[in-house]
């Protein structure tokens, strides 16, 4: 790969930039990736991946690289200062539409190492390290960056399509753009203490709710434990730091004596989003595109589906399967979603936060009272409090969501296990690949499945026809046998024939047997198969399902 012309530069090599330059190489795009730092940090930042992350991370092909990683969390449990339950989510209990745990705990540094193992699979990805952007200028035909080696003092001017800046809060690209950051800083900040533990036990994740104690405390590895609290108005901040009030914020929860204090780290914590999250060519995503309270976990999660949303458009407009609109899609979906979850981050720590001591004990007792309250009791027990979001517009038959609430455009389709074949018993994702896929529903007439055979070789996407449970053991070629069931009931919900998928799981449009010929012209006259790029490496072929 000559470096000085790439498909697409990534300015930095944090999660949501190395999750970017994964889901690229798979695509077999020329990437090339910008770290300033020439060694990885050690620091634990973001804690926690929901389970449509570590679908992300399972459609990157990095599940068994970083599953073992994952700490799934199996309680969570608010409580008072005295340590009693106000409310509780018991995951083991909570369905699991995307086929993996709700919620996993995990430890940053180690899952940036595993991001970046996976990167080596591809020799078209290269990692600088040490290197930083100086410049750039764009033009109608691409980006031409100009590229300082931090280590010898040299630079280059690499010349690519597009460049991601995935380079953080603080980021740098965002700054030369011109981009205001809108939204507030939060007058609090919040102590994050990491230490490690000889043992995997105990395993808890607490929600302390004060009025002494707010934020959350949870095992993220079987030897770490994380420690956030948020810092009263007022207090030291140089105080908050010392061995001494460390001590105090660990000992309710285990012994200090047990533990070993890794690190102390003092943030501010942000509801803010730059004012457009791209500039011609260049697009900003995760904290350089928007920063959100720590209070739902939805910091790192948000900027990991910015890179499955963009990555697979970009794999399309770059290889000729789609024009360069799509693109423009991007924000148009990412952002009323990320709002949203800035939005209830920050009502979840205002209702967590704010308030003196009385105001705590009511809002507690309040908890306390809506757990066992036989409409509301359910809905924090089955954590509905993390709504399903949707795209309302954007790449989807019509280019809007339907008024319903049963519209399934825009929907993230679930992932149930399946039988395919030979293959056996798997993650319906990985049956499909990277690709749009077609699914027909149990017992769809005959015309149905022609036509949607036809609309998946049209698009270059794979067809696959849903079987019922009954069939397990004799499944035909072409088929997923439903297990469980799921796939069925979403076919009855929706009172559909055929859904067509993106690559990115969202949801095309669904129809009936009327409406297939509409579906099907509105998708062929945008997207095309997707062949330029061939087999740049032996493994590529495999990891887009062909």
């Amino acid at each position: 790969m000559a470096p000085e012309s790439v498909d697409v530069i990534v300015v930095g090599s944090g999660p949501v930039g190395a999750m970017a330059a994964n889901l690229l190489g798979q695509y077999g795009l020329r990437t090339v990736v910008i770290e300033k730092e020439t060694t990885a940090h050690t620091q634990s930042r973001a804690i926690n991946a929901d389970d449509e992350a570590q679908r992300i991370f399972q459609s990157a092909g990095l599940t068994g690289e970083l599953g073992p990683g994952f700490h799934p969390c199996l309680k969570m449990t608010y409580v008072d200062d005295e340590m009693r339950m106000l409310a509780e989510v018991d995951f083991t209990k909570v369905e699991r539409p995307n086929g993996h745990p709700i919620g996993s705990l995990f430890n940053q540094p180690r899952m940036e190492a595993a991001l970046h193992r996976g990167l080596e699979r591809f020799a078209h990805v290269s990692m600088w390290r040490g290197h930083e952007v100086e410049s750039f200028m764009q033009d109608d035909e691409g980006v031409s960056v100009r590229v300082k080696d931090n280590v010898n003092g040299r630079t280059m001017t690499v010349r690519a399509r597009y460049l991601l800046a995935c380079d953080g809060a603080k980021s740098g690209i965002r700054r030369r753009l011109g981009l205001k950051l809108e939204g507030t800083t939060a007058l609090e900040h919040a102590l994050a203490i990491s230490v490690e533990t000889q043992s995997s036990a105990p395993d808890f994740t607490y929600y302390p709710c004060g009025p002494e104690r707010v934020g959350i405390v949870t095992r993220t590895a079987h030897d770490e434990i994380r420690f956030d609290t948020v810092v009263k108005p007022g207090q030291d901040l140089e105080y908050v730091k010392t061995p001494e009030y460390v001590r105090s914020i660990i000992a309710p929860f285990i012994d200090p004596d047990t533990v070993k204090v890794k690190s102390v780290n003092l943030y501010a914590y942000h509801s803010r989003m730059a004012e457009k999250w791209r500039v011609g060519r260049v697009f900003l995503l995760g904290d350089a595109a928007h920063l959100m309270p720590p209070f739902l976990g939805q910091g790192l999660c948000s900027g990991l589906r910015d890179a499955a949303n963009l990555t697979w458009k970009l794999a399309h407009v770059l290889g000729g399967a789609a024009d360069a609109s799509l693109l423009d899609t991007y924000e148009v979906e990412r952002r009323p979603h990320a709002a949203e979850m800035m939005r209830l981050s920050d009502s979840l720590g205002s209702m967590l936060a704010s308030g003196g001591p009385f105001m705590a004990r009511a809002r507690n007792a309040f908890i306390k009272l809506l757990y066992h309250m036989p409409v509301t009791g359910p809905f924090i027990r089955e954590y509905k409090m993390k709504p399903n979001l949707f795209h309302a517009e954007g790449f989807l038959f019509g280019g809007k969501r339907g008024k319903s609430k049963q519209a399934a455009e825009g929907a993230y389709f679930p992932q149930p296990r399946v039988e395919h074949g030979e293959e056996g018993e798997r993650p319906l994702d990985d049956v499909i690949g990277h690709r749009f896929a077609v699914l027909t529903r149990p017992g769809a007439p005959a015309d149905v499945q022609q036509a949607a055979r036809a609309l998946a070789e049209d698009i270059g996407g794979v067809w696959l026809s849903v079987a019922p449970a009954a069939r397990s053991g004799a499944g035909r070629s072409g088929e997923v046998v439903d297990l469980e069931g799921k796939l069925g009931e979403w076919f009855a919900q929706h009172g559909s024939d055929l859904v067509v998928l993106r690559p990115d799981r969202y949801v095309y449009a669904a129809t009936n047997s009327a409406g297939v010929a509409q579906v099907h012209a509105s998708l062929k006259q945008a997207v095309r198969p997707l062949t330029r790029w061939g087999n740049r490496n032996s493994r590529r072929a495999a990891q887009l399902g062909a």
